[in-house]
């Protein structure tokens, strides 16, 4: 006997040519007293409009039934499907009974997925058939760990059809996008060899494989897939702890939190091997601990880290701390909705899950932005760090170049010594007329005039504007060859061909220093050649369709064959190291190619080496 007279009749489902209802104000329930019964022992059994008597920790273990009456209303036979969003039950029994006769039963869940379900789809479905005017008796057996509130929806053929399309469609643009993000970043990662990207890849990666639980996806390839869902959740909560922890620099900036976020991670790693095991011996008592724990656990985990960005960001003036700050503030709130939902505190017209999806996808996507925003600030911060280098270089020759002013200025001012003395013989003796007195300051201000070009030259070397200045190609070449001159062996000769009659706009100093960078490399080549070969460097100047080009040549030992693929390699040189750092070519190819906008070309043979610069045409005023 499947009714017994003391049973509480439920509010009657009435359907007629509507494709979609809900059931939920027409479900009533009562505890399972053994998991194997079937609804023949349901006589003189309580129901209760709601789970709050049996939804404790007492009856975790229990199953639970669920009561639907349908009728049919209308004068057609009709085909509906009561369907469940919510995968997470761990089994459920569905008896369809007619004139107190189980005409159908079916099982589904985890550990008894239904292999025929209609539609090949991902969600529970449940296929009813109603005669004209029939009524119905819809049961269901639940077990479900932490007594989840499963809304069943009675919905048509022609219905699920159109949901079903829209559904895939969404679904692959999120797990599409999903999967674009991880190569995105994962490109990244072989680019740039940043942890942050290989952690983001890991954390889009499980969180991706936790949607792929929680919508059933994985049910096709995983008999116990809800197995899955709790190492993903795990999973993607460590990964997503090491991007936080990397992306943030949290180690240096905030060592406490970054400490602290460690034991976060073990305490994931030991909850996620927690949940497997008990719900492999099915202890759902320990399994809803275990979820509350983990509830508690993720809101301390959240607040850490919105605390830290925040903190970061207006205290630290930390441009990256500021995006995640606003970002995860959204994600944490619309994320409390899954555990409050699941606790059945809080019921949703939408499941949540589908808007945490959404704000997953859109997580993603702006944090893919952050992402290339950092690489961003990675670069402008290199280019500062070349700046600096460049710099520096200058500036551990400032003794060399000290050394190079005084032997500039040491025969001038002889001459003007001498230039007095001379004058003071003369007007002793009474001889210093006009002429000669002018002739005598003609020739110092012809000396001091040199002098102070020297010094305007070693200045056009020191700065570093960043403003575009205007001179020619003769200024350039002289004022280079007047600060190497006094400090190259004289028994090297440095030939150059009057420049091209151009003005440019463009950069001085760092056009100056890589002048310096090839011609004292050329004067250290021909220095290592033997004595009875003359040793010559020319300078001459070209145009060329897009470039002017100015080409230094030297007779000099040239460049190995083996060493060709690496001289601009920083701190590469085949000097000793009290000679040289290194970094002389490494530097010239970075002014010509990102300062100047042009290049260089090398080539060398035994005979000597030839480099050509290449500055674009376009600077010629």
């Amino acid at each position: 006997m499947l009714f017994g007279s003391n049973l509480i009749e439920a509010k009657t489902l009435d359907i007629n040519w509507a494709e979609k209802y809900q059931t939920k104000n027409y479900i009533s329930y009562t505890l399972a007293y053994d998991l194997n019964e079937t609804i023949n022992t349901l006589s003189n059994r309580k129901w209760t409009k709601d789970k709050k008597s049996f939804n404790t920790f007492k009856y975790a273990n229990n199953a639970y039934w669920a009561k639907l009456q349908i009728h049919n209303s209308s004068n057609t036979k009709k085909r509906y499907y009561l369907k469940a969003e919510n995968q997470f039950t761990y089994k459920i029994d569905y008896y369809l009974v007619k004139n107190k006769q189980i005409v159908q039963h079916i099982e589904d869940g985890v550990i008894s997925k239904n292999h025929h379900r209609q539609f090949n789809t991902n969600h529970m479905l449940f296929p009813l058939s109603l005669n004209a005017n029939e009524e119905v008796s819809v049961y269901f057996k639940i077990r479900n760990y932490n007594k989840i509130n499963i809304n069943f929806t009675l919905v048509s053929k022609d219905y699920l059809l159109d949901y079903y399309q829209s559904y895939n469609l969404l679904e692959g643009i999120f797990f599409g996008g999903m999967l674009l993000m991880m190569l995105y970043n994962f490109f990244l990662y072989f680019l740039l060899h940043m942890r942050a990207y290989i952690y983001y890849v890991a954390y889009v990666f499980w969180i991706s494989v936790y949607f792929l639980a929680v919508f059933g996806f994985s049910e096709r390839y995983f008999e116990s897939y809800c197995y899955l869902f709790y190492l993903s959740s795990g999973a993607f909560f460590i990964f997503l702890t090491l991007f936080v922890q990397s992306i943030l620099n949290l180690k240096k900036k905030l060592p406490k939190i970054h400490k602290y976020l460690n034991l976060f991670i073990f305490s994931f790693i030991l909850m996620t091997l927690l949940n497997i095991y008990v719900l492999e011996h099915q202890l759902f008592v320990y399994a809803q601990i275990l979820f509350n724990i983990f509830f508690a656990l993720v809101s301390s985990f959240v607040l850490i880290i919105i605390a830290s960005t925040y903190y970061l960001a207006y205290l630290k003036n930390d441009a990256i701390a500021s995006f995640y700050a606003v970002v995860w503030s959204i994600i944490a709130i619309i994320g409390l909705l899954l555990p409050l939902q699941y606790l059945n505190i809080l019921q949703l017209a939408i499941p949540s899950d589908y808007i945490f999806q959404f704000l997953i996808l859109l997580e993603s996507l702006l944090f893919s932005f952050i992402l290339a925003y950092k690489i961003n600030l990675l670069e402008n911060e290199k280019k500062e760090q070349e700046r600096l280098l460049v710099q520096q270089n200058k500036l551990a020759s400032m003794g060399e170049v000290i050394s190079m002013i005084a032997h500039q200025w040491r025969q001038p001012l002889s001459e003007i010594n001498g230039i007095i003395l001379n004058m003071d013989i003369d007007y002793r003796k009474k001889q210093l007329e006009k002429e000669k007195f002018t002739k005598y300051l003609d020739n110092i201000e012809n000396t001091t005039q040199y002098m102070s070009q020297t010094i305007n030259d070693f200045i056009d070397y020191f700065k570093h504007t960043k403003e575009k200045e205007e001179f020619t190609l003769l200024e350039l070449i002289k004022g280079t060859l007047n600060i190497i001159s006094s400090n190259h062996n004289k028994a090297i000769s440095i030939h150059y061909v009057k420049p091209l009659d151009v003005t440019l706009l463009s950069y001085r100093s760092e056009l100056i220093q890589a002048l310096l960078i090839v011609l004292n490399n050329a004067i250290d080549a021909c220095s290592q050649t033997q004595e009875s070969k003359p040793s010559e460097i020319n300078i001459q100047t070209k145009i060329s369709k897009n470039h002017i080009i100015i080409s230094i040549q030297d007779n000099g030992h040239g460049i190995a064959d083996e060493i060709k693929e690496k001289i601009y390699d920083p701190y590469f040189t085949t000097k000793h190291k009290s000679q040289g750092t290194g970094l002389g070519l490494y530097i010239l190819k970075m002014i010509m190619e990102e300062k100047i906008q042009g290049k260089i070309e090398i080539s060398s043979s035994n005979s000597g080496t030839i480099c050509n610069l290449f500055i674009p045409k376009n600077v010629i005023l």
